[in-house]
């Protein structure tokens, strides 16, 4: 590091115990402190919001700012009491006069302000890592082509972070994370904004929890050439054993070595047999794989957490479909068994140019047997595949059929005291469909065709879902007195008016109306994170969704707009007491969707 000395003025105009305000040539402000014959001088501008640390009282060797009472030792520039630290400079005095060295140890200032960056996370204090992570990006550092722009450093941070205190594994925040990191390489939502709400997700979900046990086995244990040297050939088949024993432990050691030699493509290979199995936590074992991937791939130095966490996950995840309501998926994967579909050699035949299209009226024909239920959806597809039709084909006409089973939700369960069923649990049919989809492009034939027999089961099942009648589409005499587009038909929380806006939309106008609907997801649409994470997933699997249909019509964005557009409940009070009460006198389950 190049020392950077400028001069302070003599000695004797620093008088002991009490704060100094000095200036450099360009204006930086310095609050000094003559003390058991040493200058402390620290940044004058408090790392809270920004009020001059030269105006606050001193005791002990502490600099307290007079505004909001945080309190910075003179010696390390620590902050004992309010959130982040102070930039402490070096001093020294020569002739009887006192110099500052301005230049600042970029490594060690690096080391800081992560370490102030992760204690924010872990105390769940978004407005504080934000400070934090702009403090990262401004050492500029960042990588110069990345849309995230200055932070990100500070995205990658709160990747690794998030990853390695997930205590179940991956989740919702991380998810969240993954999309919201794209819509800001879009230019669809500003970095800043979207790391707040990130943080916050993150941050709520593992608030005052230290890092997840990295869990006995082989890493760490032998170096580097030695662990390459040794590595099993069937390494990625024994992730998926652990898994299927629920050594959860061994699992997540597993993927990491995994990861470490053999980078994403293997834990991606080794973790798709064990996907494609079941429909894990009503999808979720498909969705945050998925979203694991993209975010591995976006920081790769944060792989090994991000896919650990995606292992530990899965690790604890219900294996719905082994559960009795789903008789009929899981008779259709055993006759799925039996078809001749290509090998494990063969990836690319999942989307093999000689599979039979689906379209017009067979895929018409298709999607109302999906809709149908769940025993003629699963059956529909085996015949499909039997045919010779492609998986991905076939979950792009599912992923269709579960935007039209959003649209139709009717909102009368989340009314009732004497069931557990809202919205998020219909969304999941649309995010897994489009996960499924997107895990099937990089699939062997036969996970691809499983995850097809998957997804046709899960939206059949969700009929119960259904609304007797389809949502009013009407325009409202307010709204037509207002004027204006289809976001503000949104904002102004009216359903009847942004379908009708929506119908008149062609395909191009609905793709710019996904875009424009960004920050309403991200930022308006909800306050929990959870919904806000299910707001923004929703709408990125929509668009995608959209996006590769090759008959695109207006059901995603009419699926988007039935979700997102009203205010719904997000704490229940009277549900969940309603729900206990029952449960202790007559020990019967709420009722479900399935």
């Amino acid at each position: 590091m190049k020392s950077d000395w400028i001069d302070l003025g003599p000695l004797s105009e620093f008088p002991a115990e009490v704060p100094v305000l000095r200036k450099d040539d360009t204006g930086r402000r310095f609050a000094c402190v003559l003390r058991g014959g040493e200058v402390h001088a620290l940044d004058d501008r408090c790392p809270h919001q920004g009020y001059p640390l030269s105006q606050g009282a001193l005791r002990g060797g502490v600099l307290t700012c007079a505004w909001h009472n945080w309190k910075f030792e003179l010696a390390s520039g620590a902050c004992t009491f309010g959130g982040e630290p102070v930039r402490r400079y070096a001093t020294r005095v020569d002739g009887g006069r006192v110099q500052l060295n301005r230049a600042v140890d970029t490594a060690a200032e690096v080391r800081r302000l992560v370490a102030g960056l992760r204690e924010a996370i872990l105390r769940d204090e978004p407005a504080r890592a934000l400070r934090e992570g702009l403090r990262l990006g401004a050492l500029g550092l960042h990588r110069g082509e990345s849309g995230l722009g200055s932070l990100h450093l500070a995205f990658e941070v709160l990747t690794r972070d998030g990853a390695e205190r997930a205590e179940y594994g991956f989740d919702h925040g991380l998810a969240l994370l993954a999309d919201l990191c794209a819509w800001v390489e879009r230019g669809r939502i500003p970095a800043e904004e979207a790391f707040v709400v990130a943080a916050h997700a993150i941050g709520e979900a593992s608030a005052r929890l230290g890092p997840r046990g990295k869990g006995p086995g082989k890493v760490g244990a032998r170096s580097p050439l030695a662990r390459i040297a040794d590595f099993e050939l069937d390494e990625p088949a024994k992730v998926s054993e652990a898994l299927a024993a629920e050594r959860r432990d061994e699992a997540e050691a597993r993927m990491r070595e995994l990861v470490e030699i053999r980078g994403t493509a293997g834990a991606r290979r080794a973790l798709m047999p064990f996907v494609a199995q079941h429909l894990y936590d009503y999808g979720h074992g498909a969705i945050f794989l998925s979203k694991a991937l993209e975010l591995a791939e976006r920081f790769s130095s944060a792989a090994d957490e991000v896919l650990a966490a995606s292992t530990v996950q899965l690790a604890w995840a219900t294996a719905d479909t082994s559960l009795p309501p789903f008789t009929a998926t899981r008779a259709a994967l055993a006759r799925l068994a039996d078809l001749p579909l290509p090998g494990p050699d063969s990836a690319a035949a999942a989307t093999r140019p000689d599979a039979a299209p689906l379209e017009g009226a067979e895929r018409a024909a298709f999607e109302a047997e999906v809709l149908a239920g769940e025993q003629p959806a699963v059956e529909a597809t085996v015949r499909w595949l039997a045919r010779g039709a492609g998986p991905l084909a076939l979950l792009g006409a599912i992923g269709h059929a579960a935007a039209v089973r959003l649209a139709r939700f009717d909102s009368a369960w989340e009314a009732r005291l004497d069931a557990e069923v809202g919205v998020l649990d219909v969304t999941h049919a649309v995010t897994f469909a489009e996960a499924a989809a997107a895990l099937g492009r990089e699939a062997l034939p036969r996970e691809a065709a499983q995850l097809a027999v998957l997804a046709a089961g899960f939206v059949g099942k969700l009929r119960k879902a259904d609304a007797a009648a389809p949502h009013a589409s009407a325009t409202t005499a307010a709204t037509r007195a207002r004027g204006g587009g289809l976001l503000q038909a949104v904002e102004a929380r009216d359903v009847g008016a942004a379908l009708a806006i929506a119908r008149e939309l062609d395909a191009a106008g609905r793709l710019r109306a996904f875009a424009e609907l960004a920050p309403f997801a991200a930022f308006d649409a909800a306050v929990r994170p959870i919904f806000t994470a299910h707001a923004v997933k929703t709408l990125e699997a929509l668009e995608r969704l959209e996006s590769s249909d090759p008959q695109p019509d207006g059901a995603y964005l009419a699926a988007l707009l039935t979700h997102v557009v009203p205010v719904r409940p997000e704490l229940s009070a009277r549900r969940i007491a309603a729900v206990a009460k029952k449960f202790m006198s007559d020990g019967r389950p709420p009722d479900g969707l399935y």
